[in-house]
């Protein structure tokens, strides 16, 4: 990736500031270069509009969503490692959760990132799948016949849903609040869908009690 300017840097972390805070649709580009101190002719001249700055954002949030998500891909994770893992997925999309508040509007909009999100969603269920083989593998899952990729596919939703699900539910948006608390419910509710198909009960309570007490 081509080495920004200190202008551009500050125009994309400002924008995504902004935008995670009040939604994308309500941040003009007028509304960036204010918050800068810039006019807003010297952000065009780095960015011709709203959507450059959208498509470099994604950019972004892909190749760190990438380098999180094929890690236990590549090389399976100790076992008190996945809490941790969960909590850094969870992390990731927080920081980016812009792009997560109404993507059927935005990838309308720029049809060129309906590929790459596509793709990260499938990276979202290979890497749950990876993750509960390695479990299973383990001895600590065991699953019938297509249960583990149907988990899979219901643990990659919840990645996928879980800020719009907490926007809907409290009311309001998803800009601000206790953001360890809420992600730490999301990594919670993650490892109660796997309860079910725990062999032995008690070192996975353990696991849900202390991501409850962290909380």
């Amino acid at each position: 990736m081509t080495e920004r300017s200190k202008t551009k840097e500050t125009i994309l972390r400002t924008s995504l500031a902004l935008f995670n805070q009040e939604g994308e649709h309500a941040v003009s580009s007028v509304d960036i270069a204010a918050v800068i101190g810039i006019s807003p002719g010297n952000l065009y001249y780095h960015y011709k509009g709203k959507d450059p700055i959208i498509r470099e954002l994604f950019a972004d949030f892909e190749v760190e969503l990438r380098q999180v998500l094929s890690a236990t891909v590549n090389e399976p994770l100790a076992m008190q490692d996945n809490w941790v893992f969960l909590y850094i997925i969870f992390e990731e999309i927080w920081d980016f959760r812009f792009f997560y508040r109404n993507p059927t509007e935005l990838l309308g909009r720029l049809p060129e990132l309906k590929g790459p999100f596509s793709r990260l969603l499938a990276l979202k269920e290979r890497t749950a799948f990876s993750l509960l083989s390695d479990l299973e593998d383990g001895g600590h899952l065991k699953f019938g016949e297509s249960e583990k990729a149907s988990l899979s596919a219901r643990l990659a939703q919840h990645f996928t849903f879980w800020l719009q699900y907490h926007q809907l539910r409290k009311g309001g948006d998803s800009g601000s609040g206790p953001t360890k608390a809420l992600i730490d419910r999301g990594v919670y509710q993650s490892l109660s869908m796997i309860t079910p198909y725990w062999t032995h009960g008690e070192g996975f309570a353990a696991m849900l009690r202390e991501t409850v007490e962290d909380a």
